[in-house]
């Protein structure tokens, strides 16, 4: 507890620099309360006085904790900050200063969010939450189907529009970043050995499992419940979502379920499609995003200010969006089937008891996020429709749409209509967190941005705990605390930095560069210094010694495996040509296709021609397209001794560097079939870095 007491009370240093406040005696009060509460009073307790204070300024009265004694009706701790902003007896003054504000913040928020598990009690309490949501999200079903014929315009008008009845062949099943149910590695998610039965209408097992439709053709010479290696599962069998807990903060943790393999495979797929269809489409395209948050950050700034939007965020979003909701709003569209295809049925919790879902999917899930972002979206236009009494038409939901901003849970609407959308989401099960909702003060919170009346008044948050001796430090500890110094170096307090960096100096016993150029590897932002800079001859730029984390391999091999092999360059190529080109399936049909194995572009084919099927075949169209383009020229020859090569050698080659793995050749990048990267875990070492200036 050493070194956490002594980085807040730099903290509160810095802050008497700035506000010229006396902060001794809350310096002292810090000591003592660590010693004889622990890192609790750090975690948890001081950001109960933080939300007391946000709550205190939407409603104009502030009301101190039990937690810290009074005087009058503030706290005795940081007595002299809150005289800046209420009076003695409660009440907000007319001129509150949101530099104080900021300062209060940074102090009791500084180690809110530190990466920690809970006790098995808080964790035991979470796991009581799920069931009790899940409980109280069947009592609330006949509510959540009750006659609501603004619901239902609503959804016929909208999305028909925005999902009318989709194709198979434009969704591209791949595997996401995250850990499964079924505790699979990167590279092995690609041998797909089991498969939903009652997904193979939406989703056909031989477009999406197999590299090309001669493998799929072969394997189902085999018996029809598992042929070669691919086991289909009826819905008794299927795997359930595991659910686990993940750091959050100390007072309750963050409930995720993790898919199985195979299902995360599916909801990938739609969850491309509906980004890409809802950031692009007339009706969706100016309020419901998934990619960037500056717009909502925006106009908090602005609202903060003008007081015209309130920003709501709601309570435990994901695990209240009703699968019946769900089911109403999209019966029309073309997406429903493949929504509840790729939706796991069961959920099994942590003392092992399992459930069946009644919520839509839980945190975790790939289509969570784009699910509950169209029922929001849905509910508050049908609110405003039904405040006005407008009739919902096409035009009407165009217009109401430029008014609403969504992001996840974070939602911006106009004032007037707050109290409204608030009742109407709570009608159909959803609850709206109104410790972090507001719409009467100048304070705003909306997607990591907060503000005061124009002000930045967001804390910056310590996300690992510093270990106490200097050999417990690992490299996610000096990496995280390096970005915490450069965070107050950047908001000019630069005391606090000082601190953090020679905290840094001292456990890696040697200088650490400071540098004004981005580049990797562990260095100290400055705006005036750029320590040991050298030139490079061979790249014509500067370079500078640091400490570079890499991050470690471990084995994860599937190089002996052709489907699995080709299941992951196929993908991964067709992915990649996507994102440079969003036209793609558009100028090109003949490349969606089961095989997904397809090296044709504008820039690389002379014709439109289908490059698919077996890997010889591959290999001999490859060597055709290596003698278009130079770069490539090299690895002609190459590829075409390899065409004569069986299958398992093929994907066991890589042409370009004679290891194992396999070349995309557009790029020249290869795809690795032996390892893969391990989270959290990295290896350190110093050497010369190139800088861009």
């Amino acid at each position: 507890m050493k070194r956490p007491t002594m980085l807040v009370q730099a903290v509160l240093y810095q802050l008497a620099l700035d506000l010229d406040l006396s902060v001794e005696r809350d310096q002292q009060r810090i000591a003592d309360r660590c010693k004889h509460e622990g890192l609790s009073f750090l975690t948890i307790t001081l950001p109960i006085l933080s939300d007391a204070l946000e709550r205190g300024l939407e409603n104009e009265t502030f009301t101190c904790p039990t937690q810290f004694s009074r005087h009058g009706k503030l706290p005795r701790f940081l007595g002299g900050f809150f005289q800046r902003v209420f009076t003695k007896d409660g009440r907000l003054l007319p001129d509150p200063c949101p530099y104080t504000i900021a300062g209060i913040r940074q102090v009791c928020r500084f180690f809110k969010k530190l990466k920690l598990e809970c006790s098995p009690k808080r964790e035991a309490k979470a796991v009581q939450h799920f069931r009790e949501v899940e409980g109280e999200l069947r009592r609330m079903t006949p509510q959540i189907e009750r006659k609501d014929d603004y619901l239902d315009k609503v959804s016929g008008i909208l999305w028909t529009q925005v999902f009318p009845e989709s194709d198979y062949t434009d969704l591209v099943c791949h595997h996401g970043p995250g850990f499964t149910a079924d505790s699979r590695r990167p590279n092995e998610r690609y041998r797909i050995s089991k498969w939903n039965q009652r997904s193979e209408h939406s989703f056909p097992s031989d477009l999406h499992c197999y590299p090309n439709y001669g493998e799929a053709a072969e394997s189902s010479k085999g018996s029809p419940d598992e042929s070669n290696g691919l086991q289909y599962l009826p819905i008794r069998d299927e795997e359930s979502v595991k659910v686990v807990f993940v750091p959050k903060t100390q007072s309750a943790p963050r409930v995720i379920a993790m898919e199985p393999s195979h299902v995360q495979y599916m909801q990938q797929s739609v969850k491309d499609y509906m980004y890409s269809v809802l950031e692009n489409h007339p009706l969706t395209r100016h309020s419901v995003r998934f990619t960037d948050q500056s717009v909502n950050q925006r106009l908090a700034y602005r609202s903060s200010k003008n007081k015209r939007l309130a920003t709501l965020d709601l309570k435990d979003a994901s695990d209240r969006v009703h699968l019946h909701i769900v089911q109403r709003i999209f019966k029309n569209s073309g997406l429903l089937e493949y929504l509840e295809d790729a939706r796991s049925l069961h959920a099994t919790l942590p003392n092992n008891i399992n459930l069946v879902l009644t919520k839509y999917a839980s945190m975790g899930s790939a289509l969570c996020f784009p699910v509950e972002a169209c029922v929001f979206y849905t509910l508050i236009l049908s609110a405003m429709h039904m405040l006005d009494g407008q009739r919902p038409s096409s035009r009407s939901i165009k217009r109401y749409s430029r008014k609403i901003d969504i992001y996840g849970d974070d939602i911006i609407v106009p004032v007037e209509y707050a109290d409204v959308v608030t009742n109407y989401l709570e009608s159909y099960a959803l609850k709206v967190n109104t410790h972090k909702s507001f719409r009467n003060s100048l304070f705003r919170e909306s997607c990591g941005a907060d503000y005061f009346n124009g002000v930045d008044v967001k804390p910056v948050y310590a996300r690992e705990l510093p270990p106490s001796g200097s050999s417990k430090w690992e490299a996610s500890h000096l990496m995280s605390w390096c970005s915490t110094a450069d965070q107050f170096y950047l908001k000019g307090q630069w005391h606090i930095a000082n601190k953090i960096r020679g905290m840094l100096r001292h456990v890696v016993g040697r200088p650490i560069p400071r540098t004004s150029i981005p580049g990797p590897g562990l260095a100290f932002w400055s705006f005036f210094v750029t320590d040991g800079l050298r030139f490079d001859k061979d790249y014509c730029g500067m370079k500078q010694q640091r400490l570079i984390f890499n991050p470690l391999k471990q084995k994860d091999q599937i190089d002996g495996d052709a489907n699995a092999c080709l299941n992951k360059w196929g993908i991964h190529t067709l992915l990649r040509d996507q994102r440079r080109n969003p036209y793609f399936d558009r100028r090109w049909p003949e490349q969606r296709d089961s095989s997904r194995l397809y090296m044709a572009s504008a820039d690389s084919c002379s014709r439109e021609e289908d490059l698919r099927v077996g890997p010889r075949e591959q290999l001999h169209t490859l060597s055709k397209l290596c003698s278009l383009r130079e770069r490539e020229e090299p690895y002609g020859p190459q590829i075409q001794a390899m065409a004569n090569w069986d299958k398992s050698e093929v994907a066991n080659w890589d042409v370009a560097t004679g290891r194992k793995g396999f070349l995309s050749l557009r790029y020249g990048t290869t795809i690795d079939f032996v390892t893969s990267t391990k989270r959290g875990g990295f290896k350190s070492k110093r050497r010369w870095v190139s800088l861009l200036s």
